[in-house]
């Protein structure tokens, strides 16, 4: 069986300047596409093939598989496509884009979510929103391939990094791999009641509730849990997306699943019936012998969307009527800032782990600097725990301060924080161990894992990174607000 680039599914469905007072904080709505999909990357891990029946699995994979496509970093990266299927409204379209990066190096899993409003141009076949790409494109060329291709096209550009493998699965494959694998075990943390859950072909809405506690869940409750959003928010939706793939993939791994012919029988028939893949079935196998290094902790999901309070809030609403009437979204001071935040998760993935404390300080005479690259750097997902002036207003050289370590014996050990591997492109400035007095006398590094002390040969710079969201066209920048505001800031 060769999955790579060979249509597995049968019978496809077809289916100025003027600036406005207000920034849309809508958020992003993940559909269940997005668990159906993940899941599947998951099973690929796994590899499952009868011909592990009597040997060891791993060893098997290892010397069966693959060697995997990779990046600069030797990272692997895929697209992952959530449509709605055959018994749904628009089912080609992708209201689920994820872009998985997997660095096995470091063993971590880095997820980041693309909604589906975020607005392409393409001068050929027109331009749409991205969740209408695959669609149109499918449909231009007369080949499913080329519509998944061109939509890995227009992602690679939009995310400034290399896609090697794209995946696509729906609703429906979602609930049949959860029945294949038994059901799946969850533990709820906060009771769920949902009246506006979607009636299933009809327009009407259905009651889901869902109490707190341990749960076995069959495909059918896994997808409303999964899909409910109306009580809850597109976070608290996103962690019970990442609770659920990590449950199926510790189901599948478990021996009795593994190692039973009806079940991997039954698995490979699910996957034939509702995936797309470029994937081989070498590469599966390879993917396979790495699904048991990986645990709940080393999987990191984050979004893209229009909050600029927080984490990955780069995108905002232009005026409907620029863009004949749709609902779009736009990245505020255009796609570098996505770029960056592209590199940011996928090429550097241990700074998330590692969750660095900073400490942000104006020493120019500019007032704001301290205020304003703190809402630059909470978009990058950075703990921001205080912010404020320097100990004067000339200092001409940025500087980052962590504390050295020693080891039991008092001997020097690597201290420096990796989160500095990424601020020093963003914001360049010297690295020192000797905290000025003034610091250290206020504890500042008792609170935070490193304090930049911003300079003139930045904050005075061309290379100031200011705030897109205080210049946007066709709407009105919003300031974020936050009351650890202190009135040291200039």
């Amino acid at each position: 069986m060769n999955f790579k680039k060979k249509k597995i599914r049968k019978n496809l469905p077809k289916e100025n300047n003027e600036i406005p007072k207000k920034i849309s904080r809508r958020k992003i709505s993940l559909s269940v596409s997005l668990l159906a999909s993940l899941i599947v990357i998951f099973l690929l891990f796994i590899g499952i093939t009868e011909a592990v029946r009597n040997i060891n699995f791993t060893v098997f994979l290892k010397i069966a598989g693959e060697k995997l496509q990779t990046d600069a970093y030797n990272h692997t990266n895929f697209l992952v496509l959530g449509t709605g299927g055959k018994n749904h409204e628009g089912g080609d379209l992708t209201d689920t884009i994820i872009v998985a990066s997997l660095d096995d190096e470091n063993k971590l899993l880095t997820l980041v979510s693309i909604p589906r409003d975020m607005y392409v141009k393409d001068e050929i076949i027109g331009n749409s929103r991205i969740n209408e790409v695959y669609y149109n494109a499918k449909n231009y060329y007369g080949s499913n391939t080329e519509g998944l291709n061109d939509m890995k096209d227009k992602v690679e550009n939009m995310m400034g990094i290399p896609i090697h493998y794209w995946v696509k699965l729906d609703f429906d494959g979602f609930k049949e791999l959860i029945d294949a694998l038994g059901g799946i075990d969850v533990y709820v943390e906060k009771s769920i009641y949902d009246p506006y859950y979607p009636k299933d072909g009809t327009f009407l809405y259905e009651p889901f509730s869902i109490s707190e506690g341990q749960h076995h869940l069959d495909g059918e409750v896994a997808l409303k849990y999964a899909r409910s959003r109306k009580t809850t928010s597109d976070f608290d939706r996103a962690n019970r997306q990442q609770q659920i793939i990590y449950a199926v993939k510790e189901k599948a791994l478990q021996t009795e699943i593994i190692f039973s012919r009806d079940k991997i029988t039954e698995i490979l028939n699910t996957l034939k019936s509702n995936i797309e893949t470029n994937i081989t079935v070498k590469e599966i196998l390879t993917l396979g012998s790495m699904a048991e290094d990986y645990s709940q902790d080393q999987i990191s999901h984050k979004l893209i969307h229009d909050d600029p309070t927080q984490c990955g809030g780069f995108l905002y609403t232009p005026a409907r009527e620029f863009y004949n009437g749709m609902f779009i979204l736009l990245p505020a001071g255009g796609f570098e800032f996505i770029h960056r935040y592209s590199d940011l998760n996928f090429n550097l993935p241990t700074i998330a782990t590692e969750k660095a404390k900073i400490h942000i300080l104006n020493g120019t005479g500019t007032g704001g600097i301290a205020g304003e690259t703190k809402q630059v750097l909470k978009r990058f997902c950075f703990d921001i725990v205080k912010f404020g002036n320097a100990k004067s207003s000339d200092i001409s050289e940025t500087t980052y301060y962590y504390k050295q370590k020693y080891d039991e014996d008092g001997e020097e050990i690597k201290s420096r924080p990796n989160a500095l591997n990424f601020l020093q492109k963003l914001i360049p400035g010297k690295e020192s161990t000797d905290l000025p007095k003034e610091y250290f006398e206020k504890g500042y590094l008792e609170f935070a894992d490193i304090v930049i002390e911003i300079g003139s040969d930045y904050g005075n710079s061309k290379n100031y990174v200011s705030d897109p969201f205080y210049y946007l066209p066709q709407t009105k920048a919003a300031t974020p607000t936050d009351d650890t505001v202190t009135n040291e800031d200039q």
